[in-house]
């Protein structure tokens, strides 16, 4: 019987040595903060200033435009859920003379289209529709003499009436006032 040659097995590493030490990657989010900054500027729809409206987005969506809750028909960068594009729907509608104004019905197909639509991520359109909403809140708010306007519409946005919410981003936001391109004050804000 011959003899069984053997194998030659290579003893050599075929695979280079990585770094992969853990390290500090640096990465400079003031473009994206400076990016809101200028959107919000140009589409504010409300009296409410520039850096309470960006600590509000942030608070919503990290500055993420297509955030989606989990369980939520929140979207965009201020998080608008159907209920208030209905009402900003409705709201619109009341100002038409009455022979003008079409039933609830269609608005509310209308305004559902519009909130499940590409148009609502828009960042510009985002941003506009959730300081129109604001405002209403604030002209309801005023209008029924609240003490604090602002801090009441921010209660109904976001459904909670502690009032929590509107301490955090009006904190942040006299912060942010102080340093206007630091994303810590941000970052700081979401984390208590």
């Amino acid at each position: 019987m011959p003899k069984k040659k053997s194998i030659k097995t290579h003893t050599a590493r075929l695979t280079p040595v990585s770094d992969n030490e853990p390290g500090d990657v640096k990465i400079d989010d003031s473009v994206r903060l400076r990016e809101i900054r200028t959107l919000v500027e140009a589409n504010n729809q409300s009296d409410i200033g520039t850096d309470l409206i960006i600590c509000q987005i942030y608070m919503e969506s990290r500055f993420d435009a297509n955030a989606n809750a989990q369980g939520s028909s929140a979207r965009g960068l201020m998080q608008l859920l159907k209920a208030p594009i209905r009402e900003l729907y409705r709201l619109e509608n009341l100002k038409k003379p009455r022979k003008e104004r079409r039933p609830e019905a269609d608005l509310y197909r209308d305004a559902d289209a519009f909130h499940s639509g590409t148009e609502l991520v828009d960042e510009a359109v985002n941003i506009r529709t959730g300081t129109a909403y604001l405002k209403a809140l604030i002209d309801k708010r005023t209008a029924d003499g609240s003490d604090d306007p602002v801090a009441e519409a921010y209660k109904d946005y976001r459904g909670l009436r502690n009032g929590i919410y509107y301490a955090k981003i009006k904190a942040a936001s006299e912060k942010l006032k102080a340093h206007s391109e630091s994303m810590e004050v941000l970052r700081e804000m979401v984390k208590k």
